[in-house]
């Protein structure tokens, strides 16, 4: 069960509330509002995308991006990498991306900045799919951390996006909680040996001192990453636009309002913006939470899920770890998650079942124009409990530096959706679809898209070179690594589709 329908179904949550719930997750998301909250990783933009698009929108490409992410970003460059190059002739560029708001402006440039993947799933998932399907799912995730510090490394990104590797702490507090962790961490030690070997655990009087996590029953830890995650796809759109300023094009403020057929064979799709129109052979949505604004097939299956996080000051007592550490605090109810910047600022975030309603008032909410109270009280006084006060010590000048929401994208069944869209899903004729141009959808990361969608859109770029012949694909064919658990299908249209109204919990568990 997603942690979305586990939310849904709990006896605390009213009828009423329940169903207002399932009302917003099945409305349409939208286009992305041009009021937002200010998130802390934004404030200082890329000098490439300062200023608003000046250049005229072409009226013709190979591919249309939406949405301009950490998604967006791996799928640019490995279509850009890999394809045929195109003649001096060329008439249009081959990839477009567009953007509603500024470039970055979504869901990445509102993350944690978090490489994290705890392996916590691995029993879940072997439990569910067997050992062999959940070794791929985690190999799949853990690949993350590898990949991304590796082109960060590659475009001489690593200092100015402070990308680095550090040791994870997945704090415990409780005896309960404690010991289902200390099972999950065997079954993925047994079942992944080899992959798990910088993983350990501490308890009690074993937890070092230098972790300042002594109210804590246990930890957990292992290998994790951390970066700006604003100044990472921004680094890598720039060294794209000046390897390929022929075959790209960036456009922001440029909203989709609406996709056609069409009948040309070379563009079958016609794409409406606020800017002008455009015709493209393949359409990618990666559009996170308001993807089914454009693909109305997939609501009730894919989301979007209000999330906050924090910029802090850290407590004068606490030592400087940025270049070692990074933290998750696990409840009975929820968890938080933080990074702390090589400049001193503790990146906190979490908190979601602290929200009204235990999290429930921010199922559906597609827009970061607004801030949860109770989030706000959440996460301004964790650090200090979770750390100790004697630990933390006064804070010096204003505690809170910045404030702000974003938007996540969960599914019913909760796996990113990656792939080919059938007409099921768009609504648009299929006759558009197939060699000679398709629709394709990577969305769905379930607030984890620092270890899901860099190769997430690496597949699915591979997949349109490998099913487009004109576009005479170098990339290598083999995607055996890719799980098929995240593939877009007819069959998981049908069955990944969330109730539109639930019974009263309360009321069951009474009878």
């Amino acid at each position: 069960m997603s942690v979305v329908l586990s939310i849904l179904t709990s006896a605390a949550v009213s009828p009423v509330e329940r169903q207002r719930a399932l009302d917003r997750i099945y409305s349409d998301p939208g286009i992305p509002s041009d009021t937002t909250t200010s998130s802390f990783w934004l404030q200082t933009p890329h000098p490439d995308f300062a200023q608003p698009s000046s250049k005229p929108l072409p009226t013709e490409a190979d591919v249309v991006i939406i949405g301009s992410g950490v998604t967006g970003a791996s799928i640019a460059r490995t279509l850009l990498q890999n394809r045929a190059k195109s003649s001096s002739t060329s008439s249009h560029p081959a990839v477009v991306m567009l953007e509603a708001r500024d470039i970055c402006s979504g869901a990445t440039g509102r993350n944690g900045g978090h490489i994290l993947e705890t392996a916590d799933e691995y029993a879940e998932f072997a439990d569910a799919f067997g050992e062999e399907s959940a070794r791929k799912l985690l190999r799949f995730r853990l690949a993350h951390l590898r990949e991304m510090l590796s082109v960060a490394e590659e475009l001489g990104l690593t200092e100015v996006t402070q990308a680095r590797k550090v040791q994870f702490l997945s704090a415990y507090f409780g005896e309960e909680p404690w010991k289902a962790a200390v099972e999950r961490l065997r079954r993925f030690k047994e079942g992944m040996p080899e992959d798990s070997a910088e993983w350990t655990s501490y308890e009690g009087s074993s937890i070092p001192e230098e972790f300042k996590l002594s109210r804590a029953t246990g930890v957990v830890a292992g290998p994790a990453g951390a970066l700006w995650p604003y100044k990472f796809v921004t680094g890598v759109l720039s060294r794209l636009l000046s390897a390929y300023p022929e075959d790209l094009h960036v456009a922001d403020h440029t909203a989709v309002q609406a996709i056609h057929s069409n009948n040309g064979p070379s563009q079958p799709y016609k794409i409406e913006t606020s800017r002008g129109t455009i015709f493209a052979k393949h359409v990618i949505h990666c559009t996170n939470a308001h993807v089914s604004h454009l693909v109305p097939g997939l609501r009730g299956r894919v989301f979007p899920v209000r999330g906050q996080m924090s910029a802090q000051t850290p407590g004068e007592k606490f030592p400087f770890q940025a270049t070692k550490h990074s933290w998750l605090f696990n409840y009975d109810r929820g968890f938080d998650y933080l990074t702390q910047l090589p400049s001193g600022q503790m990146m906190f975030g979490g908190g979601f079942a602290s929200g009204e309603g235990g999290g429930v008032a921010d199922l559906g909410i597609s827009k970061d124009n607004d801030m949860s109270v109770y989030l706000d009280i959440h996460l301004s006084g964790a650090l200090s409990a979770v750390f100790g006060h004697e630990s933390w010590g006064p804070v010096q000048g204003d505690p809170i530096q910045a404030m702000w929401t974003g938007n996540m994208a969960f599914s019913t069944d909760g796996f990113p959706w990656v792939g080919r869209l059938p007409s099921s899903a768009t609504g648009r004729p299929e006759s558009a679809s197939g060699k000679t141009g398709s629709e394709w959808v990577c969305a769905a990361f379930g607030g984890e898209g620092m270890v899901q969608a860099w190769l997430c859109g690496k597949a699915l770029a591979t997949m349109i070179l490998k099913r487009d012949d004109q576009l005479a694909s170098t990339a290598d064919p083999d995607l055996n690594w890719f799980p098929d658990q995240l593939l877009v299908s007819e069959k998981r249209i049908s069955e990944a589709e969330m109730p539109r109204t639930m019974s009263d919990n309360r009321r069951q568990s009474n009878m």
